[in-house]
């Protein structure tokens, strides 16, 4: 039996669309960096442009008619998009993060087993050296010190500052340094500690990464995981879990409103 429209090429024209669609809409809202790394949108637009012309190319053969149409295979690729569209993407999770207990990988690990290297600030263990080492995207400047003596780390100055600190720790010993980060707990700190971090992302949401420095101070106890603090403290370098690193002993903690952008990101 003859039908006046092809409906399973009717699908398929109607499927790239939306995906086209999605994409665009991802990319001109900046929602993509809640799923990708900004990197990637090269890419995202290239798939965009691309559905769209092909969903306008299949428009003519969706409106010829066909004998025994089978558009039910098309309908489970409905699903994922109809996902996107009604569960938000929201930011990541401490407990989402998985931390085993594998010797300690790149130039900043936090581990619970012994490591040779002499470095370390909090990040996970499936972390590269690379990653760490990356220029941090767009380069903004390294924070100064002001007038009081204190360096206050904006947000779009993190992921310098972290690699800074983790070339060159000395220079920061006796500083007070001011930043902003959500509380970070592990079961092997001490009750009065916490990693104020940020979690960056090297590719994707999968590869989330939570950089940062422990601090010690009696005002964590009052603050939950994943609050964001704003955090001033006077730096020391110190062995902790075998490893040499910069720890922050807090003068004053403080709620801090969420970054605009919720990750840091690395780039090769």
């Amino acid at each position: 039996m003859k039908h006046k429209i092809n409906s399973e090429v009717l699908l398929e024209t109607i499927l790239c669309f939306l995906l086209s669609i999605l994409f665009f809409y991802a990319l001109i809202s900046g929602r993509t960096t809640d799923y990708v790394h900004p990197r990637i949108n090269g890419y995202l637009w290239f798939a965009a442009i691309a559905l769209l012309i092909i969903s306008i190319m299949l428009l003519p053969s969706a409106l010829t008619p066909k004998h025994n149409p089978e558009p039910g295979r098309y309908l489970l690729f409905f699903i994922p998009i109809l996902f996107a569209l009604l569960i938000p993407a929201g930011a990541v999770q401490s407990s989402a993060i998985s931390f085993g207990n594998a010797p300690a990988a790149g130039t900043a690990t936090i581990s619970t087993g012994t490591s040779s290297q002499d470095k370390g600030t909090i990040i996970a263990d499936s972390a590269s050296s690379d990653d760490i080492g990356a220029e941090a995207s767009s380069a903004p400047s390294l924070p100064k010190e002001d007038g009081s003596g204190v360096i206050t780390v904006q947000d779009e100055q993190f992921a310098r500052w972290y690699q800074d600190i983790n070339q060159d720790m000395d220079k920061y010993n006796g500083k007070t340094l001011k930043f902003k980060g959500q509380v970070f707990r592990m079961k092997e700190f001490a009750k009065n500690e916490i990693v104020p971090v940020r979690y960056a992302m090297v590719c994707c949401t999968a590869d989330l990464q939570p950089c940062g420095i422990l601090c010690r101070g009696d005002g964590v106890l009052k603050y939950k995981e994943n609050e964001w603090v704003w955090v001033t403290g006077k730096i020391k370098i110190e062995n902790y879990m075998n490893q040499r690193m910069p720890v922050c002993y807090i003068t004053k903690i403080e709620k801090a409103e969420k970054a605009q952008k919720a990750y840091i990101y690395f780039t090769y």
